[in-house]
């Protein structure tokens, strides 16, 4: 089902909007007790509101300016995937990379199962290599003077 009126796609576009304005208090609500997450490359799945909410705060710390571009979005049952392109600012320590100021762009391919109105689990797999290649020192070419 590809309908963007879908009431699961209606909870996760509400949730992300509130993300991309700098209002992560306000998903707390949107999400279960026993909310789990799950990121790609990470070790373990947290669980947990609270573990939301820091995952969130890193990539807070880390960029700013955020903006989402949904290209596609798709409900069946309890489950929403979403193929996001985000856009931001890098203006804080990311990974052990210090702020570059630079304006950043990465993939993300995110699903989500919900339950009784609220999320309840979140699987993402981010383009972080794509990212990191745009964090990373550029060096200059210097071409031999021979």
């Amino acid at each position: 089902m590809t309908d963007s009126t879908h009431p699961n796609i209606t909870l996760l576009r509400t949730g992300l909007d509130l993300v991309a304005a700098g209002r992560s208090d306000d998903v707390v609500p949107l999400l279960t007790d026993d909310f789990r997450i799950t990121v790609h490359g990470a070790p373990e799945t947290l669980v947990g509101r609270e573990a939301w909410l820091g995952n969130v705060a890193i990539m807070n710390a880390s960029f700013s300016d955020l903006t989402l571009d949904i290209r596609h979005e798709l409900a069946d049952g309890d489950l929403v995937a979403f193929n996001i392109t985000y856009t931001a600012r890098h203006t804080g320590d990311f990974l052990g990379i210090p702020a570059t100021g630079r304006t950043v762009s990465w993939q993300s391919l995110e699903h989500y199962r919900v339950r009784d109105g609220l999320i309840t689990e979140e699987w993402i797999a981010s383009d972080i290599s794509t990212l990191l290649g745009q964090l990373a020192p550029h060096t200059a070419v210097v071409e031999d003077a021979r």
